[in-house]
């Protein structure tokens, strides 16, 4: 059977499961008429509350690292929660969205490398009410990386997938509509911006915080270091002395500490860093 074959298929059987539970596998079925995939998942981000997970179609290798690093609000740092908070939607390739040299990166090795996931690509759309929607697309070593023909096929098909979830959730997501998610707050996103800012304030000089946060934020150091407008020696330096005051070894540990962090309450003014590394070391 042809690919038009499988898409005309398809289609039908999409809008017909408008409103129903079925709509997500639906989803996907539809979406493989363009370029086949072996992992998905299909994922929100409300306004006020944390990333909701709608549908998990994800490939067995990466079940334990989206259920375990990614949902204890790694996504917080992913390319597809920043870019969606940007304001991007549409198709995306994941180099497209990340920063550069993103597979140099510490959070592709944390993330992408260890759930063998070998190429990403998908949709960031909206619900009925603006919320984001996450359509994430993989393929391990099993498949090859997605052509240029699969994108320019699945960019095709963009504006017929955002139609159709605007109409599926016209009112965005609720956590009890087929979707799990975390409890926390409704000032999450503020929250982490700000943390962001305030992370190791009473440790680390503004530079240094500069740097920690590009390294959250996924840049290896020589793309941290011309965003920055100084030398990939001097921003190796300053990530030296970025481990010996906070007392790590590596950016995974940097990355736990920032998770630590961010489930503890912290004045307005205040790092986060000092209740959890006690008295504040020298700037």
């Amino acid at each position: 059977m042809s690919s038009t074959n499988h898409y005309a298929d398809a289609l039908p059987e999409l809008i017909n499961a408008l409103g129903s539970e079925d709509f997500s596998p639906a989803l996907l079925k539809f979406i493989r008429t363009a370029a086949n995939f072996d992992s998905a998942v299909i994922m929100a981000y409300p306004k006020t509350s944390a990333m909701q997970v709608i549908y998990n179609a994800l490939h067995e290798g990466d079940q334990s690292g989206f259920g375990g690093s990614y949902l204890d609000r790694l996504w917080l740092l992913s390319p597809l929660y920043l870019s969606a908070r940007a304001g991007v939607r549409g198709f995306f390739h994941i180099l497209d969205i990340a920063p550069d040299n993103f597979k140099n990166s510490e959070y592709y090795k944390l993330y992408y490398q260890s759930n063998g996931v070998k190429d990403h690509t998908g949709f960031l759309v909206e619900s009925g009410n603006g919320s984001p929607v996450a359509i994430s697309l993989e393929r391990t070593p099993a498949l090859r990386a997605f052509s240029q023909t699969d994108k320019r096929r699945l960019h095709a098909i963009a504006d017929t997938v955002a139609a159709l979830v605007s109409k599926q959730w016209p009112s965005g997501l609720s956590a009890q509509e087929n979707a799990t998610s975390q409890p926390v707050d409704s000032n999450l996103h503020r929250h982490v911006e700000r943390l962001l800012r305030q992370f190791g304030s009473s440790f680390l000089t503004p530079r240094e915080r500069d740097v920690v946060q590009l390294v959250l934020k996924g840049y290896p150091s020589k793309t941290a270091a011309q965003k920055l407008g100084i030398s990939s020696q001097t921003e190796q330096v300053h990530r030296k002395n970025i481990y010996q005051k906070l007392g790590l070894s590596s950016h995974g540990e940097l990355f736990s500490l920032f998770f630590d962090a961010l489930v503890q309450p912290f004045p307005e003014s205040g790092d986060p860093l000092s209740s959890i590394l006690g008295s504040a070391g020298t700037t």
